[in-house]
């Protein structure tokens, strides 16, 4: 029986999609979001570099104010908003009595705005799909690896968790969880 569902943040709860982005600075963006969250990016999501500093690092690109407006704490919410509707099933979920963790690669900006618990790349220096953050937050709630579902947005953090014995599935709508309870 499943008791507890584990949960990706990005692309569940919130939406980091590039189209977001190009609606909101109303062009396309493909540079500008691939320069924002390319590989130097990893280093905020391990906590290594905050997010300001990382901003900085942008001063002489020429799309510096719009990098600069997706990444700033303020403008989150238009950056990365809520999923209304996964949102709204996700809570009818804790009242069902499910116990819902989560585990995700955020930055501290991000969680700041967000959460006010669960396992963070920023804060344990672990990104998925390491084996090491998968086993934490299975130790640290002491949860079953019987009575837990775990989602993510990535198939290669999905097939690391389903290495691990972690019932894991691809998200792709809020249909998945229901297709999986």
């Amino acid at each position: 029986m499943i008791k507890n569902i584990i949960l990706d943040v990005g692309g569940i709860l919130f939406d980091d999609s590039k189209d977001n982005i190009e609606k909101i600075l109303g062009k396309d963006c493909d540079y500008i979001y691939k320069t924002a969250y390319g590989k130097e990016f990893k280093k905020c999501l391990l906590g290594k570099l905050s997010i300001q500093e990382y901003i900085n690092s942008f001063q002489n690109e020429k799309d510096f104010n719009d990098i600069k407006y997706i990444l700033e704490k303020d403008n989150l919410k238009k950056s990365y908003p809520l999923i209304e509707n996964n949102f709204e099933f996700i809570k009818k979920l804790k009242k069902d009595g499910y116990k819902l963790f989560l585990l995700t690669n955020i930055t501290e900006d991000s969680y700041n705005y967000m959460f006010d618990g669960g396992i963070y790349s920023y804060q344990e220096h672990l990104i998925k799909p390491s084996y090491e953050i998968y086993n934490l937050v299975l130790n640290r709630f002491s949860l079953n690896k019987e009575e837990t579902l775990f989602f993510d947005d990535k198939e290669k953090n999905v097939i690391v968790a389903n290495e691990l014995g972690i019932k894991s599935f691809i998200f792709t709508s809020i249909i998945d969880i229901k297709n999986n309870l």
